[in-house]
């Protein structure tokens, strides 16, 4: 090829450059775009029907993505700060709500979970032997005993009267009942602290196997009870730093959680029967099972394309960018040597 030949190619490369960018430039910002966009769209979801995922992405290059984003990725602190303020905003908007359990758990639906709670009869039997057996129990139970008697039974032991020198009959017995108190108050409050714990703590276990149409009473006057209350009623013994607190405190404990090996197990067991389940299905079957189909994407695209497209022209940001997508084909040799070829 001469020097003169490259030269000419080389103009004529520039040349169809530019008219590329400029049509599809045109494409982008005319009037027609959203026809455009439109039938891009339709051709992109109907090529999705001739690939399967396996085709597209095998079990190794999932796994990596799953480590990376849910075991790896560190929120950055101006996210976390951002975490907080967003939270402290709808702390304050539910503040000034009127809204009521009864408006986020309906009637409906609080029976449809206590009758899939009363099915659990399993978990309330051993809920159960767990009261009944637990030393932490066990221990709670003695803890609030002895700190029922050494506030309730002082006080029952004092004399009714300051006029101790009285000879009342009522006043001698009341002595008397002081001064064995006071010889045998510790035998005497360990004994009642060993039965009162006891009763608490059989209580307590009797209480997790009550009868279903018994349970079902308790639970609904408790919801009763508080489902006309409004979300103010509750929210507002916080502020909104315990708000932000809470999140933090959140994240801090799932990025230590998540770097168990019982977790991990966990999502990746979850990433590999999510893969097996759909390998054979084509991507558009895909996006079909999650809900989603081909409007669906164009009305998303619709919705963000257009200030967008307009944005990056007004900047003068479009053009360039079509130019550094398309200008390294006409700057290849082989570009230049098949016009070439034609130009002969």
């Amino acid at each position: 090829m001469t020097k003169d030949q490259t030269s000419s190619s080389a103009q004529l490369a520039q040349a169809l450059l530019l008219e590329q960018v400029r049509y599809f430039k045109s494409q982008l910002c005319a009037e027609h775009s959203s026809e455009y966009l439109q039938h891009l769209s339709h051709l992109i979801f109907q090529s999705l029907q001739q690939l399967k995922l396996h085709q597209v992405i095998d079990m190794q290059q999932l796994e990596m993505v799953v480590r990376r984003y849910a075991f790896e990725m560190q929120l950055g602190a101006d996210l976390l700060e951002f975490i907080g303020e967003i939270s402290k905003q709808i702390y304050l908007s539910a503040l000034k709500s009127p809204s009521t359990l009864n408006d986020l758990v309906s009637d409906q639906q609080f029976d449809i979970w206590l009758a899939k709670f009363l099915e659990l009869d399993n978990i309330r039997l051993y809920f159960n032997t767990f009261l009944r057996h637990s030393p932490a129990i066990e221990q709670l139970c003695h803890f609030i005993a002895t700190s029922t008697i050494h506030h309730k039974l002082p006080r029952f032991l004092q004399p009714t009267s300051g006029n101790e020198s009285s000879t009342t009959l009522h006043a001698r017995w009341q002595q008397s009942l002081k001064s064995f108190s006071h010889k045998h108050q510790q035998r005497i409050e360990q004994k009642i602290e060993d039965y009162l714990a006891r009763l608490i703590q059989q209580q307590l276990a009797e209480l997790s196997v009550l009868s279903n149409d018994d349970l079902e009473d308790l639970l609904r006057t408790l919801w009763d009870d508080v489902k006309d209350k409004t979300v103010y009623e509750y929210i507002s013994k916080i502020n909104p730093l315990d708000i932000e607190e809470f999140f933090v405190l959140v994240y801090e404990y799932w990025k230590e959680l998540r770097q168990q090996p019982f977790i991990q197990n966990l999502v990746l067991r979850g990433v590999e029967v999510f893969y097996e389940f759909y390998r054979d299905d084509t991507l558009q079957d895909l996006f079909y099972g999650i809900g989603l189909n081909e409007q669906d994407i164009y009305t998303e695209v619709q919705r963000f394309y257009p200030k967008l497209i307009r944005v990056l022209d007004r900047e003068g940001l479009l053009e360039p960018l079509l130019v550094n997508v398309l200008s390294p084909f006409y700057a290849r040799s082989e570009t230049l040597s098949l016009i070439e070829q034609h130009q002969s």
